[in-house]
């Protein structure tokens, strides 16, 4: 919970200096690269819940067959299992989220999201992926 804590009130502070209008990936990368730097010298944080060994993947779009595929391949491909997953179909609209454990994963969490990203664009669909410690702290701000 420290970690997440710590999190929130670095995201806090820079939405404070940006303001409400700041881009949600420079607010992201900003908070990423603070936190890498002033936790640099603690303990690895254990896989618990929040962890930033694992990611929100969040899929939105018009249904169509192969939407669960193409990002679970790329998950698959990566060494991330699915720790949880959830899909809904509302009137034709798709959406679903997906928590993975990136901890084995043979790339970096900027190429895992890049990755889904330009599936995405292939499948037609906007994939949204964020690790999950910083998701929690963000979506407390």
């Amino acid at each position: 919970m420290a970690n997440e804590d710590l999190i929130y009130r670095i995201t806090r502070a820079v939405y404070d200096r940006l303001g409400p209008a700041a881009d949600e990936k420079l607010v992201e990368q900003l908070v990423t690269d603070i936190y890498r730097e002033v936790n640099s010298s603690a303990s690895a944080a254990s896989p618990a819940e929040g962890a930033s060994s694992r990611m929100i993947i969040s899929v939105f779009g018009m249904d169509h067959p192969g939407i669960v595929a193409g990002v679970s391949q790329i998950l698959a491909e990566a060494s991330c299992s699915i720790v949880d997953i959830n899909q809904t179909v509302v009137q034709g609209k798709f959406a679903m989220v997906i928590i993975a454990d990136t901890a084995r994963a043979r790339e970096s969490t900027a190429e895992l999201k890049d990755r889904l990203r330009r599936e995405g664009e292939k499948l037609g669909v906007r994939i949204y992926a964020q690790r999950e410690d910083l998701f929690n702290a963000m979506h407390r701000v």
